[in-house]
């Protein structure tokens, strides 16, 4: 899954906007967000750069934690194939 890929299953996964996703794209890559200790300061920049609550900032990481779980596990069952 490339960048461009992420970023539309994320928008289709919260209904969020592409733009928005961008953003939240850009917070997770400037973090190590694989790291517990980073989880909250992903959320702290999801409240800040996007203005919405802590909730809701929770649920975004989780969202995007999921969708890159679910590829690689993707990735290591069927290392040759493509999703396509």
């Amino acid at each position: 899954m490339n960048k461009k890929e992420f970023i539309l299953k994320l928008a289709q996964e919260l209904n969020y906007d592409e733009n928005s996703c961008l953003i939240i794209n850009e917070i997770l890559e400037s973090n190590f967000f694989i790291s517990k200790k980073s989880k909250n300061k992903i959320i702290d920049e999801l409240v800040g750069r996007l203005d919405v609550e802590i909730k809701e900032a929770k649920k975004i990481y989780d969202t995007a934690i999921k969708i890159i779980n679910n590829e690689l596990k993707y990735k290591f069952r069927h290392p040759f194939k493509s999703k396509d």
